[in-house]
């Protein structure tokens, strides 16, 4: 007769999942657990900042290089997805007003995707002050899209969140940046 004890799982479950979450954080080196704090010191979203460049650390990644690098992959992600989520937006939604806000929004996050691709092209190539540019040009776009919502009588802009995401990804791409330029 096999004996279990199934009450045992769920805490044994609980607790490694906890370890999950802060071993991650255990291997970081210091001087890149200090680089990310300085990052994210220089930004409105202190927590945001830290949470997302911690989430999205690798083992490998060592410096100020490879966490600029990294802040422009997650900025260059957010972009991409949140493009694709306004277009869905706008061909389900049946209001004209809101449907022509969430185009406008669509091309913003069109305009911020190419940014961070030259952003990363650049970055690859080597050519900094051109990395700070597209960054910097990423900006705009995202409050254009939240503007538009201002201009029509329509509901609250769905893409609140995200832009507020967005805006913060740019401002972390930009602050990590700041240590390579010259």
């Amino acid at each position: 007769m096999k004996v279990t004890f199934p009450f045992l799982a769920p805490p044994i479950a609980a607790l490694l999942l906890s370890w999950s979450f802060f071993l991650p954080a255990l291997s970081v080196h210091p001087e890149t657990e200090r680089l990310i704090q300085e990052i994210c010191r220089r930004v409105d979203n202190f927590q945001f900042c830290n949470t997302t460049m911690n989430a999205n650390l690798r083992a490998d990644f060592e410096g100020i290089d490879d966490l600029a690098q990294l802040a422009i992959l997650v900025a260059l992600d957010n972009a991409t997805r949140s493009k694709g989520y306004a277009e869905e937006l706008a061909r389900q939604e049946t209001d004209k007003d809101l449907k022509f806000c969430l185009v406008i929004c669509s091309n913003a996050y069109g305009v911020v995707n190419d940014s961070f691709t030259a952003a990363k092209t650049q970055f690859d190539g080597g050519d900094i002050a051109a990395v700070n540019e597209s960054e910097k040009k990423a900006a705009q776009p995202i409050k254009d899209c939240d503007f538009s919502f201002t201009r029509t009588a329509t509901r609250e802009n769905p893409l609140l969140e995200r832009n507020r995401q967005m805006s913060d990804l740019i401002q972390i791409a930009l602050s990590a940046l700041q240590n390579l330029l010259p």
